[in-house]
């Protein structure tokens, strides 16, 4: 029986795939509040469209994963860049998703972006790295695992030149994770308060205490180590 206090994390390479999206189907695909509030796996076993926006994101190169003794993943970070200009390309993927259940969930995320105005906010930030997924498997809950992620990925972030550190949290857990490492809010808004332009209902009602999403950044301390690094995480995933 594997030992439950005890893994290690590391870049996530290109034969890590098919395991990362295993831990997902059984994990943030199922668990994630959007997910829930939408029926994403009403009657189905996974979402080919979350599927390959996972996978869209690990070929970014700067994904982590937690892996037990026995080698299997048991955590993941699913980590993206982010440059200006990205959000007209968000809202035409929205609204050409064939699935009407993500679509909702795209067309959030991509009017989050606008809303929050990171790049604006930060106008010296040629590009960012983006905390798009963050999944722990149900058995390893609660032993920190999400937290080393969390913290690893700020490590990668330095090491690579990232001046600054995104994340939307949609789940009260994830914006309470990034609290305790002390990231800023920079928007917020209530689920109550995004409803349809041809309705007043709201889009999304997840149980509680899932009730609004935030946006956070955390500043990155400069910590350039060279041309050899980056070509290093750029290659991992080839």
């Amino acid at each position: 029986m594997a030992d439950r206090n005890s893994y290690h994390i590391r870049p996530a390479t290109s034969t890590d795939d098919e395991r990362v999206l295993r831990l997902m189907r059984s994990s943030f695909f199922r668990d994630e509040p959007l997910n829930i509030a939408v029926g994403l796996l009403d009657d189905v076993d996974t979402c080919p469209e979350l599927e390959q926006f996972c996978l869209e994101t690990l070929c970014d190169g700067l994904s982590l994963i937690a892996e037990s003794p026995d080698g299997d993943v048991v955590g993941a970070c699913l980590n993206g860049s982010l440059v200006p200009g990205h959000v007209d390309q968000m809202e035409a993927e929205a609204e050409n998703c064939p699935n009407p259940k993500f679509r909702k969930i795209l067309r959030l995320l991509a009017y989050l972006e606008r809303r929050a105005d990171v790049f604006g906010k930060f106008p010296e930030v040629g590009e960012l790295l983006e905390i798009r997924i963050i999944a722990v498997d149900a058995l390893w809950r609660g032993k920190g695992v999400a937290t080393a992620l969390l913290k690893q990925t700020k490590q990668v972030a330095s090491e690579l030149g990232f001046a600054l550190i995104k994340v939307d949290c949609t789940s009260y857990f994830s914006a309470l994770a990034m609290m305790k490492l002390n990231a800023q809010c920079v928007f917020s808004m209530k689920y109550a308060d995004y409803c349809s332009p041809d309705s007043d209902e709201p889009v999304f009602k997840p149980e509680p205490p899932h009730t609004g999403v935030k946006t956070f950044v955390q500043i990155v301390p400069r910590d350039y180590v060279g041309a050899l690094q980056k070509q290093y995480f750029e290659a991992i995933y080839r």
